[in-house]
């Protein structure tokens, strides 16, 4: 196949320019700019020695909304030689719904070859989340963005708990020191342990940034309750910063009035600002019919991805407290301090045992 330029993607509009495909990379015009964008993004992303942690992304959406058509092209835009499929596309139901609901990371070594030092992040792929506010799901997304769930837990396995003993028995479950009270009765347990502090489950993951992405299409209703539940989390947790991207960019474009109150609506629902939105084209075959990809990079579809990359990679003040959370061994540790609860508990024990050695020492005294 020889180079070619693709004509419906000819706008005036600078996020629909032309997708120029060719076997040759370098004869993209945005070659150039996609190797500098490359540059900051990893001078964003820094070094091993820098006293820093690669950042850990989310990226969440509703069924079908290009999720994984988009952290696709993101490994693309990170690539030299060609796209490949490390996130595989979601399964689905009859009636629509995804059936594997599970987290999936990908780290610097599965979607980027050079052995280098940077410290590029860590994304996590978020499958299966539907249009839902209600209390469990919204636990649930605090749950996996505040790392307490580890990498191939399955989702439904929360929610089949939740819908068993309450919301409240999750967050016992998962976040452990912040909550006290009753537990489900477990076959076997005395009673004694019917009341009593579970320790603060240590995170895997905790998430710095979040994806929210979403189809461009006009057609399709927002998944408003999904963006209530993942904003709530995110203005509460105010280490996660909140980013959109509107995916399908080459069906859609922005000089459709539909498609601009589309956007309105879509950053307004997310509450972020214009440097924290994205309007992306996935690589797919709509871009390139002959799939020419496989074999080689587009530049074109990079840039736009890089850009938006070098935004999320700037540090912000709370990524360096995250950092000095971390263990020697690179585990997170769960805050106990603010813990009232754990507090009283300790100075209580220490209470008990120096009471104990008093009596020990009186008896001593009384032997004598």
């Amino acid at each position: 196949m020889g180079d070619s330029w693709n004509p419906s993607f000819s706008d005036s509009d600078s996020d629909d320019n032309q997708i120029y495909v060719a076997r040759d990379p370098r004869k993209d015009k945005h070659f150039d700019r996609k190797q500098e964008l490359l540059w900051n993004c990893k001078g964003k992303a820094g070094k091993v020695g820098q006293g820093k942690q690669p950042l850990v992304i989310a990226v969440i959406g509703p069924p079908g909304c290009g999720k994984s058509s988009f952290l696709n092209t993101i490994f693309a835009a990170f690539s030299h030689d060609h796209w490949s499929e490390h996130a595989k596309y979601g399964e689905f139901g009859r009636r629509g719904k995804q059936v594997t609901r599970r987290l999936k990371s990908f780290q610097k070594k599965d979607y980027y070859k050079d052995r280098d030092e940077y410290l590029l992040p860590t994304f996590l792929d978020m499958t299966g989340f539907e249009d839902d506010d209600a209390p469990l799901n919204t636990e649930l997304l605090s749950i996996v963005l505040c790392g307490k769930l580890k990498e191939g837990e399955e989702l439904h396995n929360v929610i089949e708990y939740g819908q068993h003993f309450g919301v409240n028995a999750v967050k016992e479950k998962y976040f452990g020191g912040k909550y006290f009270g009753k537990i489900p009765k477990q076959e076997g347990m005395p009673n004694l342990l019917d009341y009593f502090v579970i320790e603060n489950r240590e995170e895997y993951l905790r998430v710095n940034r979040v994806f929210v992405v979403c189809s461009a299409n006009p057609d399709q209703p927002l998944p408003v309750n999904l963006f209530e539940a993942v904003t709530d989390i995110t203005n509460r947790e105010r280490d996660i910063t909140l980013y959109g991207v509107l995916t399908q960019a080459d069906k859609y474009k922005s000089r459709d009035q539909r498609v601009l109150k589309r956007k309105r609506e879509f950053m307004r629902a997310l509450g972020i600002p214009k440097n924290r939105f994205a309007r992306i084209k996935n690589y797919c075959p709509d871009i390139d019919p002959n799939m020419t990809y496989e074999d080689t990079i587009i530049p074109s579809l990079d840039v736009p991805v890089l850009r938006l990359m070098r935004q999320v990679l700037t540090a912000e003040p709370t990524d360096q407290d995250y950092t000095h959370r971390r263990t020697k061994n690179g585990k997170y540790v769960p805050n106990l301090s603010k813990s009232p609860v754990v507090t009283c508990i300790i100075v209580f024990v220490l209470f008990v045992l120096f009471v104990l050695f008093v009596l020990f020492l009186f008896r001593l005294i009384l032997i004598k």
